[in-house]
C-alpha cells in the first residue's frame, strides 16, 4: 500500500517520509526493495511493544526530526502511539483502520479499543471501506470522531486487460478453463467453502482448472481437503506469486469465497485486469463488486451459491466478456491511485487547518 501511495505522491503535491515502530530485525525483507525502489528509505524505531515508557518519547522525537506537516498512523499499534506522540511536538495526526472489526480474543480486543479511543483525539480517522466504518460505530458508540471514507487505490498501469497464459509449470492448457483465488491462504478466507463447491463445477465443467495464487497457515489443510474431495490436478496451489498481474490476466474468472473483507485490494486487481469475478457479499466487497454489472456477489459459505455462480459466468462468455469490461471501467473510474492521493490530500489540508498549509 505504501509503496503504490509513494508512486503517486509526488504527483499530488505530498512529500512521503516512512517511520516503522518495530525494528528493523523484525521488518518483512521483501517489503525493503519495494520501497526503496520508489526512494523510501524507512526508519525503523525499534519500540519493544505498546505500554513501552521509551515509546512516546521515541515516536516524538522522530516527527519532530521529521519536519513533517502532519503524521498518518496505520494501524492499531501506530495509531495508540502516533497521535500522543505527535501532539507532544505539535504536530496533527490521521489515523487509518484497515479492517472490519470482529470477536476477538480479550488482550487483543482491549489493544483494539485502546486504538479507537486515542485515535478519537486526531483530528480525522479513515476508515477504507463503508462497511469498516459502519461496523466500527457499531461496536465501539461511544468513540466520538471525525470520520472519513477513503479507498486505497491500486497502480492502474500495472494491470491491463490485454491476454496472458499462465507459466508453463502449472501444467494448464490453453483451452481449459481457469478460475484464479488470489488470497492468501489464511482462516476466514473461505477456500474450503470453494473446494468443496469445485466437485459441482467440474460437472459442468470437467476441464476447469482452479488456482489458489497465495500462501499461509492453511495450506497443508487445504490440500488435505483438496485430497479427500478427490479434485487432483484439478486444483493448482501456486504459492506466494509476484507475477499476479499476468495470472489475472491469464484467468477467465476471479473467485473471492472470503469471510471478511474491509476493502479486497485482489478484487480491485482483477477488475483493473478487466476480469468478472464471483465473491462472497461481505463487508467492503459489495463496495468493489458491483453485483450483476462487474461479477456475482454469493452468501459467505453458500457452497451450492458459490458453484452455481462460477458454472453460470463459465459457461457464458458473452456475460463473462460483458462483465469484465465493466469491471475494468469501474475500476478506472473509482480505484486509480490518482484519485486516492487527492482524496488523502484533502483529508490532510483540512487536518493541517489554514496556518500550516
Amino acid at each position: 500500500m505504501l509503496v503504490t501511495f509513494a508512486r503517486g505522491a509526488k504527483a499530488g503535491g505530498i512529500e512521503l517520509q516512512v517511520a516503522s515502530i518495530s525494528s528493523a530485525a523484525d521488518s518483512r525483507d521483501e517489503m525493503l526493495p519495494a520501497l526503496r525502489s520508489v526512494g523510501i528509505e524507512p526508519q525503523f524505531l525499534g519500540i519493544p511493544r505498546l505500554l513501552s515508557a521509551r515509546a512516546i518519547p521515541r515516536l516524538a522525537k522522530a516527527i519532530r526530526a521529521s519536519g513533517c506537516d502532519l503524521v498518518h498512523a496505520h494501524l492499531e499499534y501506530a495509531a495508540t502511539l502516533a497521535t500522543p506522540a505527535a501532539a507532544l511536538v505539535g504536530r496533527p495526526t490521521v489515523c487509518t483502520f484497515h479492517h472490519v472489526p470482529q470477536e476477538l480474543p480479550w488482550r487483543d480486543d482491549l489493544r483494539e479499543r485502546l486504538a479507537v479511543a486515542v485515535s478519537s483525539f486526531s483530528k480525522q480517522t479513515i476508515f477504507v471501506s463503508k462497511a469498516s466504518r459502519d461496523e466500527f460505530a457499531r461496536r465501539y458508540r461511544g468513540a466520538r470522531r471525525s470520520t472519513s471514507v477513503v479507498p486505497n487505490g491500486i497502480d492502474l498501469d500495472a494491470f491491463s486487460p490485454d491476454p496472458a497464459t499462465f507459466p508453463p509449470e502449472f501444467g494448464i492448457d490453453a483451452a481449459e478453463r481457469v478460475v484464479v483465488v488470489p488470497a492468501a491462504l489464511r482462516p476466514m478466507k473461505g477456500h474450503d467453502t470453494l473446494l468443496r463447491a469445485w466437485p459441482g463445477v467440474l460437472a459442468a465443467e470437467p476441464a476447469a482448472r482452479l488456482v489458489f495464487a497465495g500462501s499461509g497457515s492453511e495450506e497443508a489443510s487445504l490440500r488435505a481437503l483438496a485430497a479427500t474431495l478427490g479434485l487432483g490436478d484439478a486444483v493448482v496451489f501456486a504459492g506466494f506469486r509476484e507475477d499476479m498481474p499476468r495470472l489475472l490476466r491469464a484467468a477467465d474468472l476471479v473467485v473471492l469465497p472470503t469471510e471478511t473483507e474491509a476493502l479486497p485490494t485482489a478484487l480491485i486487481e482483477a477488475a483493473a485486469s478487466g476480469r468478472a469475478a464471483v465473491a462472497s457479499n461481505v463487508g467492503g466487497v459489495p463496495e468493489v463488486l458491483v453485483d450483476g454489472v462487474t461479477g456475482i456477489l454469493v452468501e459467505p459459505r453458500d457452497v451450492e451459491g458459490l458453484s452455481a455462480a462460477i458454472q453460470g459466468l463459465l459457461s457464458d462468455e458473452v456475460r463473462l466478456r460483458e462483465m469484465g469490461e465493466a469491471a475494468r471501467a469501474h475500476a478506472l473510474k473509482h480505484f486509480g491511485v490518482d484519485v486516492w492521493v487527492q482524496a488523502l490530500r484533502r483529508v490532510y489540508e483540512n487536518a493541517i487547518g489554514p496556518r500550516r498549509r
